[in-house]
């Protein structure tokens, strides 16, 4: 029948038949949906709902009209008044109107199954009987067992199906070409971007998306993944939320098309990955422009080059390591090891066998065979001490003998271990002042005070600000590979640099000076990070402080801000702890706004 009407369809589908049944046919419909060669299926009966439910393509399911049924029986009553009627259990069979057909005896029964249809009709006493009506199937049923058979279908519902197949098809086929539209729009951008109904539901999302979002799924709410607080806004915009370790900006925009409220889309930007430093520390060196510097470095150029150790003195993150380094490359010994211990580490009950090693059976769980000690390893090369002043008395008086005697004797052991060191110890105190406080050994002071070198603080240098912060910035970006001009952002936050103290010196430049290539990302230009900067880093900006020119905030934006901050504080119960957390803001700043308040 189907067969029929191809020809009225030419031009407008591609109809191909399969002339089986369930297995058979769910077989070749597979091998069709794999090899993408069909967009949409046609069928009946109990066929139909059986592909419909195990095939992933949709699946038309001829109707039954009631004027089918009424035509079927008239066609059926020329050839017998005895009439047994076999329809699918799930499928409508319009009965109601056989009672006003005299004469008629028709018996009805249903089925689920192929199996239960050819069960159902073996078990039936056929005799009483003188045709059937029924599907393709039943029909074949009766002719085989001698019967005629009259099919329920007819080409009106036929041509019905097939016109509701193609326009599913056609409507299918558009939806399909919007969506790839819209997710290869997705997939141009560099951002992660979420396309989501009216009830923030997911339609559509790019792969930049889902590796932020790994259990991002079509139809399932945002929320889960993103702060509470986007549930309450149509359009805002949130810094500094964590998705799958990254740090990220998430803008959320209304979508509207006429005027009307249609859903929203979720923009994010993430922080850059970064990836391993390749660099040996053996060639980083100190990176300085200022005279200061200049002169420490000749020194330790000078003193490096001598069999004595060397004492270096400087604030916290002034760059002693470095600067042993740079000594160690200038000895006699550069081409042995460099090795560096922080004295503040190592246990006091340690010390003894991490320095000089112990023998084989030394004490209790000692490695079978002994192990040598950081000093012997260090042999012919360069021993760092830094935070030397953090050593206690009694490991003071062994790490003297050490200097006097040249020579170490493992522990447990009776020989001893000549030793070719270059000696660099580094303070952060002004290790006389720990001498008079009785704190420090006076004659291992003086044992490593032979030449010293200090270290001036980064805000007594501000001269080398400008090539630490170019030298950090290109290292930086070499491991996160982001797309930012170096040059214009060194020098936007050069004039906020200048007029900084930094307590924490170069590391604390580098330090902040990541935190900021990482966040510069997540803005559309140079001129909205500038602004973003207080809250960026709030340390740069103490409240006593003017903001400079570009980073003032509206009035009425200030005002906003403040009254989410108490009503969040309210929420929590006046813990800035939590506030801070939920608002997305470091303490500091909360701190800071409170106190304007």
């Amino acid at each position: 029948m189907v067969h029929s009407l191809i020809p009225e369809y030419r031009g407008v589908a591609d109809i191909t038949i399969i002339d089986s049944i369930f297995h058979d046919a769910l077989g070749a419909a597979r091998r069709m949906v794999e090899s993408d060669a069909v967009d949409i299926f046609i069928s009946a009966g109990a066929n139909a709902h059986y592909l419909k439910d195990t095939l992933p393509k949709p699946v038309v399911v001829l109707e039954v009209r009631q004027s089918d049924m009424i035509n079927a029986v008239l066609r059926a009553s020329g050839i017998s008044n005895r009439i047994l009627l076999l329809t699918y259990k799930h499928q409508p069979t319009w009965t109601e109107f056989l009672s006003y057909f005299n004469g008629l005896e028709v018996v009805h029964k249903t089925y689920g199954t192929a199996e239960e249809a050819r069960d159902l009709f073996l078990s039936t006493d056929l005799s009483e009987f003188g045709v059937v009506i029924g599907s393709s199937y039943v029909c074949d049923l009766a002719e085989k067992a001698g019967l005629p058979g009259t099919l329920l279908y007819s080409k009106a519902s036929c041509r019905a199906m097939i016109e509701q197949a193609v326009d599913t098809a056609a409507r299918n086929k558009v939806e399909r070409e919007r969506d790839a539209f819209i997710d290869f729009l997705l997939w141009q951008s560099t951002k992660a971007l979420v396309v989501t109904d009216v009830m923030d539901r997911a339609v559509a999302f790019n792969e930049r998306a889902f590796e932020l979002m790994p259990k991002l799924k079509r139809g399932r709410g945002v929320k889960r993944f993103l702060d509470a607080r986007f549930e309450n806004y149509t359009e805002m915009v949130a810094e500094g939320m964590v998705l799958n370790d990254r740090l990220c900006r998430v803008t959320k925009r209304l979508f509207e098309v006429d005027g009307n409220h249609v859903g929203h889309l979720y923009s994010i930007v993430a922080s850059p990955v970064r990836r391993e430093d390749d660099s040996d520390d053996a060639s980083r060196s100190l990176v300085f422009q200022s005279p200061q510097m200049t002169e420490a470095s000749h020194f330790l150029s000078i003193y490096g080059a001598t069999p004595g150790p060397v004492l270096l003195r400087g604030e916290t993150g002034t760059g002693k390591e470095l600067a042993a380094r740079q000594i160690h490359e200038v000895s006699l010994n550069s081409k042995g090891p460099f090795v560096a211990i922080n004295c503040a580490a190592i246990p006091s009950e340690l010390f003894e066998a991490e320095l000089f090693g112990y023998s084989d059976g030394a004490f209790t769980h000692a490695r079978s065979g002994g192990k040598s000690g950081l000093l012997e390893s260090a042999n012919n090369g360069t021993f760092f001490m830094d935070e030397i002043n953090s050593l206690p008395l009694p490991q003071q008086a062994k790490l003297l003998r050490v200097l006097q005697e040249r020579e170490i004797k493992p522990v447990g052991s009776r020989t001893t271990v000549a030793l070719n060191i270059k000696f660099v110890a580094a303070c952060n105190h002004d290790l006389y002042e720990e001498v008079q406080a009785g704190r420090f050994r006076e004659d291992l002071y003086y044992r490593l005070n032979v030449f010293n070198v200090r270290l001036p603080a980064l805000r007594e240098r501000i001269e080398d600000i400008q090539p630490l912060s170019h030298h950090f910035l290109k290292k930086l970006d070499e491991q996160y590979q982001v797309d930012v001009d170096i040059e214009a952002l060194a020098t936007l936050l050069q004039p906020y640099f200048v007029r900084f103290n930094w307590p924490g010196n170069v590391r604390q430049l580098e330090n902040m000076l990541e935190r900021l290539l990482v966040s510069v990302t997540l803005y559309e230009s140079l001129a909205d990070f500038e602004k973003a900067l207080p809250r960026l880093v709030p340390e740069l900006f103490p409240e006593d402080c003017v903001e400079p020119e570009g980073v003032a905030v509206e009035g009425r934006l200030r005002q906003v801000e403040r009254e989410e901050i108490l009503k969040v504080l309210g929420q929590f119960g006046g813990n800035k702890t939590r506030t801070a957390e939920y608002l997305g803001i470091s303490q500091t700043t909360l701190w800071r706004r409170l106190k304007e308040l």
